[in-house]
C-alpha cells in the first residue's frame, strides 16, 4: 500500500484541491493507494495553499513556500488546484525545490505560450510581465492531476418545465467592491473590465437576470433567476472554468462562454456548439452567437444541455481519477512491482 499524506487539509483551497481525492479514496484503496494526515507516508502531496500567499510580493511568497517544503522529510509533489492555467507562484516554488513532481488542475494546451509574457500568467488577460521561460526543461515533471474544478460540484440535476423569462443570466460579481491583488498586482484591473464589456455588448437587447451592483442574493433566489434564464452567461475569472458551468446544464439552460480550446485538462467536457457555445474573449461575435441560440431554442438547448449532462456523467466518474492517478504512481521510479 502508498501511503500519501495530504499537507495541511485544513486550509480552505487546499481542501478543495484534495477534495476529488477524498471522495474517491475506497476506490484508491482498492488499488494500493491511500490517503492519511499521519506521518507515515511515502509521498507527501503539497497544496498551493501551503506554498504561495497572493497578498505577498512574489519572490517573499516563493521564499516562504520553499520554506515550508524544506520542513517536509521524505518525497513529496506539489498540486496546484487552482481554477486557472496560470503557473505564477507555484512553478516557481516547484524549480526551485526538490519536489519529485508538479500536478496541476489545467494546463495551456500549447506550452511554448508559457514562454510569452502574459498579465499574472493568464493567456485570456493579455500581455504582461510573467512567463516561465525555462518550461520546456520543467515539462517533463509537469502532469495532470486527472481533475479539476468542476470535481467538486455534485449537481442535482432539474427536469425543464415550462417557459424561461429571461433571455440571458449575468449573475455573476461585478462591479468588484474591494480590489484583489495577487503578488502586488491589482486583478481587478483585468477582471472588471471583462464583465463591464460584457455587459455593454448585450446593452438593452435582451432581457437580462442580473444583480444589482454586483450585490449577492440569497441563494434560493439566485438559482431561481438561472433557472429562469435561457442562457447563462460564464465570463472568466481569475481561472477558466467556473461552478456555473455545470449549473447552466443543472438548470436546463445554455452555457455560453469564452472559447475553452486552450485549455488542456483530464476530464474535459467543453466542445463548441457541442456542450456549450463559445464566444471571443472580447465578446465581438456575442450577439450573433446568443441570436443564435434564440432562434432556434429548445432544439439548441435540449441538445446541448444532454450532451453536458452525459459528458460529465461519463467523464467525471472518480475511477477515471483512480486509473489517472494509478498510472502516474507506476511509472514513477522507486515504485516497483511490489508496491
Amino acid at each position: 500500500m502508498i501511503k500519501i499524506k495530504l499537507c495541511e487539509l485544513e486550509i480552505h483551497r487546499n481542501e478543495t484541491t484534495f477534495r476529488p481525492f477524498l471522495m474517491a479514496q475506497n476506490t484508491f484503496k482498492d488499488v494500493g493507494i491511500e490517503f492519511t494526515s499521519s506521518d507515515d507516508y511515502d509521498y507527501a502531496f503539497v497544496g498551493q495553499a501551503s506554498i504561495i500567499d497572493k497578498k505577498k510580493p512574489l519572490r517573499q511568497s516563493i521564499d516562504e513556500g520553499l520554506e515550508f517544503l524544506s520542513k517536509i522529510t521524505g518525497d513529496y509533489m506539489i498540486v496546484d488546484g487552482q481554477d486557472a492555467t496560470t503557473l505564477i507562484g507555484t512553478i516557481d516554488v516547484f524549480r526551485e525545490s526538490n519536489a519529485l513532481l508538479f500536478l496541476k488542475n489545467s494546463y495551456l494546451k500549447d506550452f511554448d505560450l508559457y514562454k510569452q509574457g502574459w498579465a499574472n500568467g493568464r493567456y485570456y488577460w493579455g500581455k504582461g510581465d510573467y512567463s516561465v521561460p525555462d518550461i520546456d526543461d520543467l515539462k517533463p515533471r509537469m502532469k495532470l492531476t486527472g481533475c479539476n474544478w468542476l470535481h467538486t460540484i455534485q449537481p442535482q440535476w432539474s427536469e425543464y418545465n415550462g417557459e424561461k423569462k429571461y433571455d440571458v443570466s449575468c449573475m455573476f460579481g461585478y462591479p468588484t467592491k474591494t480590489p484583489v491583488y495577487e503578488h502586488d498586482v491589482c486583478q481587478t484591473d483585468y477582471y472588471d473590465p471583462h464583465r463591464k464589456s460584457l455587459m455593454d455588448t448585450l446593452g438593452d437587447k435582451y432581457k437580462i437576470a442580473g444583480l444589482v451592483d454586483g450585490e449577492r442574493i440569497p441563494i434560493n433566489e439566485y438559482y431561481q433567476r438561472m433557472y429562469d434564464s435561457k442562457i447563462i452567461m460564464a465570463p472568466l475569472g481569475y481561472g477558466e472554468m467556473a461552478p456555473r458551468d455545470l449549473e447552466s446544464a443543472q438548470f436546463g439552460s445554455v452555457l455560453v462562454k469564452p472559447d475553452m480550446s486552450h485549455i488542456l485538462s483530464e476530464p474535459f467536457i467543453y466542445e463548441d456548439d457541442v456542450t456549450y457555445i463559445s464566444v471571443n474573449y472580447d465578446w465581438s461575435n456575442l450577439e450573433e452567437k446568443i441570436d443564435y441560440v434564440l432562434s432556434d431554442y429548445n432544439n439548441i438547448r435540449e441538445k446541448l444541455v444532454q450532451n453536458m449532462k452525459n459528458q460529465f456523467l461519463k467523464k467525471y466518474n472518480l475511477q477515471n481519477l483512480v486509473v489517472h492517478m494509478y498510472d502516474i504512481f507506476k511509472n514513477l521510479n522507486g515504485v516497483g512491482q511490489e508496491n
